[in-house]
């Protein structure tokens, strides 16, 4: 049992009131009352202070000693120390304004002013259609670089302004984690942790074995790969529960929790078995994915279905105008035609040509075909599994040729000495499955967990996969024809593994004349991408050769491989990024590991497929890296290599022009192809049937079905060019009414962070030019500020101590404008950098903390008639203290000497009052004050004339809060409907369908 203490006035609040308990102000959520007579009344309480916003707490009333009922604001306070210098007030009342949120209209956008980045109005249409849903159910089906994570972030940060959400987890490939967490924190300030087996540990290490680590933080980045790891998900279902409000899921590349189609039903994946649990849970769901439609109309439904299941069912066709409420998608080219701010992109072929005809590129290439004839014609009468296998076999054999002598060589002395252990009875033969053999196709999606291995264990799964194709089938006689052509690719692909190729030689050339003339190297980067890691060594080892006479030769050269750590491609993107006159890195070569999402634009607009791919999508990713958003170049270079003299490279030709074709029509959807053109080259390239192969790929095309799904259920989304123009105006109307009434600028943001800086006794910013600005170093005088100027720095490498980090990364110079490239050589502040949140929090405690501010001005303008002016702050709440709506109010008299005042202040008519808000801006600005003598006659009147206006103010404050409650219950009201409507139309479909089905069965049987 609890006493209640005995205190002199026990009034108790009611839920909904405001109370004052230990220095802060808190929203009453409920009152418990006590069990037995005697004891302490529990309180429950949520903070509505702006600098602890929506913390709870849990009193007994009686016991606290300062615990008191509200009714009204403390004006007496206002002025009792003078007035503040205008510069600070006009911080304070910035502050507050910048602050404000409603949600009373979802047309009002806040966090694209609140970002560090300069937006597009095109990249508002997810936000605008985020904020019509009642539960922000929604897929961003954008092309590749269009800044998805962008757009993600701007919900993810409206969402939490607007407390409609309190957690977030992302899930990503493994590779783009530390990208998302950079992104998310240095353009919102959202600080993410990654849960891996690292930070597991060390949560377990600090706060014991028994603790959930779904629970020490707020946001989370996790894998695909640990999505399906029981060991992880086990506990994100405890601390999830069966729905836990407040939370949203984004997953980024969400085409990978799709079933797999082609069938009736659509089959559940891992992925797929793993999203679907999870989903549910999660009050709010936010899917990203450049191809989310794989041509399979139940794929496509069923992957829906997870993000909505009010909307859609899977089986179930997908409605129009389902489809449109909760998805956007916009084509890249499209964009560029509009409103441009995209590169256009150059691809550039390179033809080799007039070459001797013993060069070994050509001679193996022709010994090769001479070898899958023979082996074709061996096999002719043997299985079709058999033949399968060789076929892939070839097929493996051929794309590591075409990508370099020295991976073909390693290939092929697997294959021959499998062949060898056969002939000695020392392997038998055994057929495998395809799926057994996918390593022979090429590169391995981001997803794939053997993208991440090392080189030497990735190599061995390959050995050990073109051994299980080489057992497919019995060996040739020795004397054979196949065994000669064997052992003659053999010799001479050993003789030439190491010497630069036709290919190289060209590289060579063109790096020395537009790259290093004279051994001096300019500001030109390329990347240079391959599909093995045997290519990317034979290409590091051939360049750095050619320019080890050149300036400062050992750093130029980077690689990016599956293998590479995290924290290297974390270290490798920035110095790729970097300017060039700071960091000499000027080529990085890299396999596919390095295809999808990485940025790598902001210095570089030439890109060489040294290989290319046999899909349409690789090649595409890889073009994606240099053609996306924030490209500064006005033109991007894309080339890839084609022997004139070397028959199979007229397919590589037909599979580059097939590519551009369908990037035309279907934007980054290039993979929907991808299975056609894998079943023609399934057998690998035949010499004899290249004309007819050439015909099939180029009218190769998805059939009717997958077509009709396609463009029914997702490219009748996509927004033509008409349709986009009229969207991206409207988008710009909202985007500048928004920023009217957030009135946000960068003289204002400056002038604050100034002011804040000048509350702290901290010396003031100083200018450096460009734009760029030096913040002094709090953390010298209060180390409480270390943590916080850490945000200054760039991001610490996982493996590095603390204080050695600090040591070898100084505070980078900010900038308040976004430098519109890809760099980590200033920080931009904004409104929710850390930094930013801190100093002018001080602002935002005014009153409740921090007393530095009397909150009352004088300022002085040439205006001849005096004019007063009363600010208050109007805020409506709901459960857990969130901020419902939040405004500004104000009422404006003309003022008059109290010594000879008739009659109380009496406010403006509207015209009047516009007129002397736009004094006040001005005022401020100027920052002229009057002499003593007034300054003194206006403190004295300032209790009388708040006296006279505040109830016009409160009078206006219940005119306002009463609109707002009209307008939060009609969007309400509009949104059960909405939901309503929602669930017996899905209602009224699954009817049809089950009719359909039940129809059918007769039929069947």
């Amino acid at each position: 049992m609890i006493p209640a203490f005995s205190i002199q006035n026990p009034v108790l609040p009611e839920a909904g009131a405001i109370v004052h308990v230990r220095q802060r102000l808190y929203l009453v959520e409920q009152v418990v009352p006590p069990p037995r007579q005697g004891e302490a009344t529990l309180v429950r309480l949520s903070c509505v202070d702006d600098d602890a916003q929506g913390q709870s707490l849990d009193v007994l009333w009686e016991n606290e000693l300062d615990a008191e009922v509200r009714n009204a604001e403390n004006w007496s306070r206002i002025a009792d120390r003078g007035f503040d210098p205008a510069p600070r007030f006009a911080a304070y009342l910035n502050t507050l304004r910048w602050n404000c949120v409603t949600s009373t209209d979802p047309r009002l956008l806040q966090a694209p002013f609140r970002a560090g980045i300069t937006l597009d109005p095109y990249q508002l249409e997810p936000l605008r259609k985020a904020l019509r849903l009642p539960r922000v159910n929604l897929f961003i089906a954008d092309d590749v670089g269009l800044g998805k994570t962008i757009e993600a972030g701007l919900i993810a940060r409206e969402l939490l302004l607007r407390k409609k959400i309190k957690e977030i987890v992302v899930s990503c490939p493994p590779s783009m984690l530390l990208q998302w967490q950079e992104e998310l924190a240095s353009r919102f300030g959202l600080q993410f942790e990654i849960l891996d087996k690292e930070y597991v540990q060390r949560v377990r290490r600090e706060r014991g074995f028994s603790v959930n680590p779904w629970s020490t933080h707020s946001r989370f980045l996790i894998s695909h790969r640990l999505l399906i790891d029981e060991a992880y998900t086990a506990s994100l279902r405890d601390w999830l529960g069966t729905f836990r409000p407040g939370t949203l899921l984004i997953l980024d590349e969400a085409h990978h929790a799709a079933p797999a189609g082609g069938q009736k039903y659509a089959i559940d994946s891992q992925t797929t078995h793993a999203v679907r649990a999870l989903a549910p849970c999660f009050e709010h769901r936010l899917f990203l994915s450049a191809t989310p439609h794989n041509g399979h109309s139940n794929s496509f439904s069923a992957l829906l279905e997870i993000l909505d299941p009010q909307r859609f069912c899977r089986g179930v066709k997908v409605t129009k105008q389902n489809r449109e409420d909760v998805m956007v998608r916009r084509i890249k080219e499209d964009l560029r035609e509009i409103q441009g701010g995209f590169p256009k992109r150059i691809v550039d072929q390179i033809t080799l040509r007039d070459l001797p005809l013993d060069t070994p590129e050509l001679r193996l290439a022709s010994l090769l075909s001479k070898y899958q004839e023979a082996r074709e014609a061996r096999l002719e009468n043997q299985t079709k599994k058999a033949q399968a296998a060789s076929g892939l076999l070839i097929c493996g054999l051929q794309q590591r040729l075409f990508s370099s002598i020295e991976a073909f060589a390693r290939t092929l002395k697997v294959h021959q000495r499998t062949v060898e252990k056969q002939r000695k009875n020392l392997m038998p033969s055994s057929i495998p499955g395809r799926s057994d053999l996918d390593l022979l196709k090429g590169g391995l999606s981001s997803d794939d967990e053997r993208a991440l291995v090392s080189g030497p264990d990735l190599a061995a799964e390959e050995d050990l996969q073109f051994e299980k194709a080489t057992a497919a089938v019995l060996p040739a006689h020795e004397d054979s024809l196949e065994q000669d052509l064997l052992r003659q690719m053999s010799e001479l692909a050993e003789a030439h593994r190491f010497v630069p190729d036709a290919r190289v030689r060209n590289l060579i050339e063109w790096i020395r004349s537009k790259m290093c003339s004279g051994g001096i190297w300019n500001r030109t980067r390329i990347i240079i991408f391959t599909e093995y890691e045997d290519t990317l060594r034979y290409l590091e080892q051939s360049l750095r050769a050619a320019i080890a006479d050149t300036d400062d030769p050992l750093p130029r050269i980077r690689t990016f491989r599956g293998s590479t750590a995290s924290d290297e491609r974390d270290q490798i993107k920035k110095a790729f990024n970097a300017d060039p006159d700071t960091h000499p890195v000027r080529i990085l070569i890299a396999t596919d590991a390095a295809r999808e999402g990485l940025n790598l634009q902001a210095h570089c607009n030439h890109l060489f497929h040294f290989d290319v791919p046999w899909n349409p999508s690789r090649m595409e990713q890889r073009n994606g890296r240099i053609d996306r958003k924030l490209q500064p170049a006005s033109e991007v270079y894309c080339y890839y290599f084609v022997y004139e003299q070397r028959p199979e490279d007229r397919i590589l030709e037909t599979v580059v022009r097939k590519t551009k074709t369908i990037r035309e029509e279907l934007g980054s959807l290039s993979q929907v192809i991808d299975d056609e053109l894998d079943e023609l080259l399934k057998h690998g390239i035949r010499r004899r049937e290249i004309d007819q192969l050439e015909r099939e790929i180029e009218s190769a095309q998805l059939d009717d079905e997958k077509s009709g799904n396609i463009k029914e259920e997702l490219e009748s989304t996509r927004e033509r060019q008409n349709e986009l123009r009229v969207s991206i105006d409207q988008l710009r109307s909202m985007m500048e009414r928004s920023q009217r009434e957030v009135g946000l600028d960068e003289d204002h943001f400056r002038a604050a962070i100034s002011c804040a800086l000048e509350l702290l006794n901290a010396p003031p910013l100083i200018a450096t030019g460009n734009g760029q600005f030096i913040l002094p170093k709090l953390d010298d005088t209060q180390s409480s500020w270390a943590e916080t100027m850490d945000s200054l720095r760039t991001p610490k490498p996982r493996d590095q101590r603390l204080f050695e980090w600090r040591r070898t990364s100084p505070i980078r110079p900010i900038v308040f404008e976004d430098p519109g490239i890809v760099t980590d050589e200033v920080v931009q502040l904004h409104l929710e950098q850390r930094v930013v949140q801190r100093l002018l929090g001080r602002f935002l405690s005014q009153g409740f903390v921090h007393h530095d501010l009397s909150r009352a001005c004088l300022a002085q303008t040439r205006d001849a008639i005096p004019r007063v002016l009363l600010l208050g702050r109007l805020a409506l709440y709901g459960p857990g203290a969130a901020r419902l709506h939040e405004e500004i109010i104000v009422v404006t008299a003309r003022w008059t000497d109290p010594a000879i005042r008739k009659s109380p202040l009496l406010p403006y008519a509207r015209e009047a009052e516009l007129k002397t808000l736009d004094l006040l801006e001005k005022a401020l600005l100027s920052g002229g004050t009057p002499n003593e003598t007034i300054e003194a006659t206006l403190r004295h009147s300032v209790s009388r004339d708040i006296e006279e206006l505040l109830p016009h103010l409160q009078e206006r404050g219940l005119e306002y809060a009463k609109e707002a409650t009209e307008k939060l219950s009609k969007r309400g009201e509009d949104e059960s409907r909405q939901m309503r409507t929602l669930l017996e139309s899905q209602r009224k479909h699954i009817l049809e369908k089950k009719l359909e089905d039940s129809q059918r069965v007769p039929e069947l049987l």
